[in-house]
């Protein structure tokens, strides 16, 4: 028996209204590859109704979707080496350590100390990017982009250490800590935003198998999600290989001040929410 065309109307506008949803926390990520959960759980829950489970997968699948679309349009640009594997190595060990030798009880705390950093060296980042708006938005036509050179894994390594011990102490690794501890320590932007997104692109992958095997998603909405942030991803890397570097770290910047100001105010009202009275 066929559907009435009042559900296929409604089927088709829902799922448009995911593919957009999609291609924009994909956007996001392509442009900055910073983790766009903290934003993606609050709508997916409150506008969607997902339940907190199914949201967390949705955010992985979206975050993959996105990762694979952005480091198709890098490929054209720079070619995958063993600064890669470096920094996966880096980043896996230092990440056990710090989830081993940290207590989780004070996660939160000092997810909300790292916040606030965050929040100033956002702030910084975007106030030495600004005058470099003098040489244009855009990268000059003809120029090429330069990938981070062999030599460059004396700064991969140490920066892969800090965000993983970092991300195994507080869950707040990845593009947040790696992409302006590279910039900082000289890395092109438009590099340390590459290998940022080959850093995360292993842990969206298990994380999305394991959700999808503990969830099971309805393919009928996370499908749009994915297609959607796929294209997304597309179109973030592609405005990111197109903008001048001074761009390029002051987009990085307002996003990485705005999500880090959101994550701080959650996690605040979280942490007075779970202490003792009176404290």
């Amino acid at each position: 028996m066929s559907q009435p065309r009042s559900d296929w109307l409604f089927l088709t506008l829902r799922g448009l209204v995911l593919l957009v949803l999609g291609w924009a926390f994909g956007a996001l990520y392509g442009l900055t590859s910073l983790g766009v959960l903290v934003v993606f759980l609050p709508v997916s829950t409150a506008l969607l109704g997902f339940s907190a489970a199914r949201a967390t997968v949705a955010g992985w699948l979206v975050t993959l979707c996105a990762c694979v679309g952005a480091l198709t349009v890098f490929a054209q640009h720079f070619a995958l080496h063993s600064l890669v594997l470096f920094l996966w190595g880096a980043y896996i060990f230092a990440g056990l350590v710090g989830n081993a030798v940290f207590p989780r009880r004070w996660r939160i705390t000092l997810q909300v100390y790292l916040l606030l950093l965050l929040i100033v060296v956002g702030a910084g980042m975007g106030w030495q990017a600004y005058p470099t708006l003098s040489d244009g938005v855009f990268r000059a036509a003809g120029a090429r982009l330069v990938p981070p050179s062999q030599e460059a894994w004396r700064t991969v390594i140490p920066a892969g250490l800090l965000a993983g011990v970092l991300g195994g102490m507080t869950g707040l690794g990845g593009g947040y800590v790696l992409v302006p501890a590279l910039v900082f320590a000289g890395v092109a932007p438009h590099g340390a935003l590459w290998l940022s997104l080959w850093l995360m692109l292993p842990l969206a992958l298990l994380s999305t198998f394991v959700g999808v095997r503990r969830t099971t998603p309805s393919w009928s909405q996370e499908g749009w999600l994915a297609a959607g942030a796929f294209l997304g991803g597309v179109a973030g890397a592609t405005w990111a290989t197109g903008f001048s570097a001074g761009m390029l770290v002051l987009c990085f910047a307002a996003a990485l001040t705005a999500l880090a100001c959101v994550s701080w105010g959650s996690l605040t009202a979280i942490e007075r929410a779970t202490s003792p009275q009176g404290d």
